[in-house]
């Protein structure tokens, strides 16, 4: 088992010292003087490569960075190759050591320190530039032909500095994001998201139009319309944040090192060195919003938890209501039985007594159950729908009330409403129906109900109102039943504001426009189980500003 144990780690170390050597071979010819990708490589190594696999990494630069640099010894002599065959990969394990373990890049799983990965990079950069810097001067020492000035010091530390921005925080963001199992779902996330569009139909056209200016613009011209690459950037960068300013980022830099050849030039030095602080200063204001968008996705995402729960109350209460409801119809069946068993019983026993009182008090009990029942839960409504219960259940209580009522019922879909929605919806009926008959004023009640459905998602809009009529008869005679009519209708008597909040639960409004003539009372209610708002349950990079 051991034996297997040391076979298995040394395959692993020869995979990897492989492949990073195959890799620095792919990179470096894409490299050139202004934009040192395999800086970035390095870089991504280090950070994402646990320490056991580290001598594997600097063996596999070694090999090929001797490949590139021996055959230069005639040109540069041997000091020079003696000094550049050192792989600088080396240099920064330091570095990136001290990242890791004492400012914690990675503070959690799924979350970089975008501080610490800004220092890390500069750090790295540095290093780096003082490396190739003193190759130089070594050969400027070795030979006395050459003379190193520190401009080209200010242009090693650029192309080091952009393309450790170019590389690393893609190889971050794949790292953090990728789920075995769920690349396809991923992919499909990904295409799907604002910033895709937004990228491809602004950004990436603004940019190759700024390119395309300073290919027929002249010298002057060319460097401030490639410093005003950046502009773009910022705006998408604002809107989407962190990512953003990375595919921004990224594309610029690339487009900026291909706009040039690969020669030192002080103009182009200065070019890159403010679109890297301006990428920089991106990356740091993106973090910021990326973290602000990861705490409104949060609370979105705790007020859809927290109106799921409010539609399982209610929808668990009305269950209860509609079984007691049950089970008082069914005590108001067995009063009935046993009333008409003991009537029959004391007719038989005692013939002359008078039996009517006791009749009559029977009836009422029974009755008083029964309208207790149907205010917990109508049974329009349990045996024939919505529609009848508001068609008979709400129209018998306006009746006795002595208040005339309409109920139109339009629309498709209202069968295929979640039954959540449904009770929300009869609710709200008697809510809007009590508070409109407030008035003492009002003698008429119009409903009108509406279904329909809007990208996939299904809605109905209730519409109350109670209307006034001069000619109306005086409700001083019916006032005692009005002031019953929230018992009647099973309703709590809510105000404008808890109606509103009700409704709010299926991610609807209500309005009130109340009139001399009359108070209309219009509510708008979503079905719940057709949205198509749902959270991934992949976890996203998140940044640490700190």
């Amino acid at each position: 088992m051991g034996k297997g144990m040391w076979k298995s780690e040394g395959l692993t170390q020869l995979a990897i010292g492989v492949g990073y050597a195959l890799a620095f071979f792919a990179l470096h010819p894409l490299s050139d003087a202004h934009w040192h990708l395999y800086a970035g490589l390095r870089l991504i190594c280090l950070l994402l490569v646990p320490y056991r696999y580290w001598f594997a990494l600097f063996v596999g630069e070694a090999l090929p960075n001797a490949y590139v640099v021996y055959p230069c010894l005639d040109m540069f002599g041997p000091m020079w190759v003696a000094v550049r065959m050192v792989p600088p990969i080396i240099l920064a394990m330091p570095i990136v050591w001290w990242c890791k373990s004492r400012l914690s890049i990675f503070p959690t799983k799924h979350s970089v320190d975008i501080k610490t990965l800004l220092v890390c990079v500069l750090l790295s950069a540095t290093v780096w530039t003082g490396y190739s810097y003193l190759a130089i001067s070594v050969v400027h020492v070795a030979s006395g032909t050459f003379t190193a000035v520190p401009l080209m010091a200010a242009g090693y530390f650029v192309g080091n500095y952009l393309g450790l921005l170019s590389i690393v925080p893609w190889a971050l963001m794949a790292r953090h994001d990728y789920k075995p199992g769920h690349l396809q779902e991923q992919l499909t996330q990904l295409l799907s998201s604002k910033l895709i569009p937004d990228a491809l139909g602004i950004l990436a056209p603004m940019i190759l139009l700024l390119c395309w200016m300073s290919l027929r613009a002249g010298a002057q011209e060319k460097q401030i319309i490639e410093m005003a690459m950046f502009l773009p950037v910022a705006w998408l960068t604002l809107k989407h944040g962190w990512r953003a300013a990375v595919l921004g980022g990224t594309l610029v830099i690339a487009c900026n090192a291909l706009l040039h050849p690969d020669t030192p030039d002080p103009v182009l030095i200065e070019t890159q060195l403010f679109l890297g602080v301006a990428i920089t200063c991106l990356f740091a204001l993106g973090a910021r919003i990326s973290a602000q968008l990861l705490q409104e996705e949060e609370e979105r995402r705790e007020a859809l938890e927290l109106q799921h729960v409010a539609r399982q109350t209610l929808h668990l209460s009305e269950r209860r209501m509609r079984q007691t409801s049950q089970q008082l119809e069914f005590i108001a069946g067995n009063l009935h039985l046993t009333h008409s068993r003991v009537l029959e019983h004391m007719r038989r026993i005692l013939p002359n007594v008078e039996s009517q009182g006791f009749y009559k008090q029977a009836v009422s009990a029974q009755n008083q159950v029964y309208r207790l029942a149907e205010t917990l839960h109508p049974i329009a409504w349990r045996e024939r729908g919505l529609p009848a219960a508001l068609n008979e259940t709400i129209a018998r209580a306006l009746d006795e009330a002595g208040i005339a009522y309409s109920c139109h019922i339009t629309g498709r879909g209202l069968s295929q409403l979640e039954p959540s929605v449904l009770t929300a919806t009869y609710r709200m009926a008697c809510e809007a129906i009590v508070h409109a008959c407030s008035r003492l004023s009002c003698t008429r009640v119009r409903l009108v109900l509406r279904g329909g459905l809007t990208g996939g998602k299904r809605w109905v809009v209730l519409r109350v109102e109670g209307i006034v009529e001069p000619d109306g008869s005086n409700p001083e005679d019916v006032s005692e039943e009005r002031r019953r009519l929230a018992s009647k209708l099973g309703a709590s008597g809510f105000d404008v504001s808890e109606m509103r909040s009700h409704v709010r639960i299926f991610d609807g409004d209500l309005h009130l426009r109340p009139s001399k003539d009359r108070t209309r009372i219009t509510a708008l209610l979503h079905d719940s189980a057709k949205e198509a708002r749902r959270f991934k349950s992949s976890a996203p990079l998140r940044l640490v500003v700190k």
